[in-house]
């Protein structure tokens, strides 16, 4: 009798067992795939922009909370009061969407908001008064300005449609803010128009400029009482 793995039957058994271990090693990439493809397809779509769109929508929204029970705690005006309780419950909510949003694209957040957003918030923190209260509403426009410009940017530069939805159902939400708190400047004693900037300086020039105010006011008054005491003197001046 021969032996049977010299056999032709014999190739024909290895070649089954070799067929049969490549179409289970298949089916299991197959159920790997289905398991685990979806995660990983949706983080290949994210670009840099989109991740870093979705950190500073979360610092911003951090400290916008944060900032609302500032004025919450510390405005002297009732719209400052009523402006801040509307942020920390609006951009609560905008939060959850931001932090929804990136653990499905598998983008890490950060635990808090920017160094800057801190120092701006210190220096608020240390005002009181109608001072608080237009400095506090002078940052927030500022602060806004700069959340919709990088909205607009994530929805022409993004990638992610799951990151551009979160740029896009965010923008009504920030344009009202901004309209409220443009709104309150005249009841706060402040010019209507606050300029824009840019960049991350502008939460310092907001600073600089409400605490410039007062001393560029004066030095002004002193040059036009100069100005005057010179036209008194000058005609008795050359009637010597």
């Amino acid at each position: 009798m021969s032996n049977l793995s010299d056999s032709p039957f014999s190739e024909v058994v290895m070649s089954l067992r070799s067929r049969c271990a490549s179409f289970v090693g298949g089916a299991a990439l197959v159920v790997m795939a289905m398991a685990g493809g979806a995660p990983m397809a949706a983080a290949a779509e994210v670009s840099e922009q989109d991740s870093q769109f979705l950190r500073q929508a979360h610092q911003g929204n951090l400290a916008e909370i944060a900032l609302g029970k500032i004025a919450q705690e510390k405005g002297e005006a009732a719209v400052v009061r009523s402006i801040g309780a509307r942020l920390i419950a609006d951009h609560t909510k905008l939060d959850a969407a931001v932090k929804e949003t990136a653990q499905r694209l598998q983008v890490s957040l950060p635990a808090e908001p920017s160094a800057q957003h801190m120092a701006a918030a210190a220096k608020l923190a240390a005002l009181s008064g109608s001072a608080f209260d237009q400095a506090w509403v002078a940052a927030m426009i500022e602060g806004h300005r700069m959340a919709l410009k990088m909205g607009q940017q994530e929805l022409q530069a993004g990638t992610a449609p799951a990151a551009k939805q979160a740029a896009k159902s965010s923008a009504p939400i920030i344009q009202g803010h901004l309209d409220m708190l443009l709104a309150a400047q005249p009841k706060l004693g402040m010019p209507r128009a606050v300029p824009a900037g840019d960049g991350g300086q502008a939460w310092d020039d907001v600073m600089a400029r409400s605490r410039g105010f007062g001393y560029g006011a004066l030095a002004a008054g002193l040059l036009l009482a100069l100005a005057g005491l010179a036209i008194w003197i000058r005609p008795r001046w050359r009637r010597r």
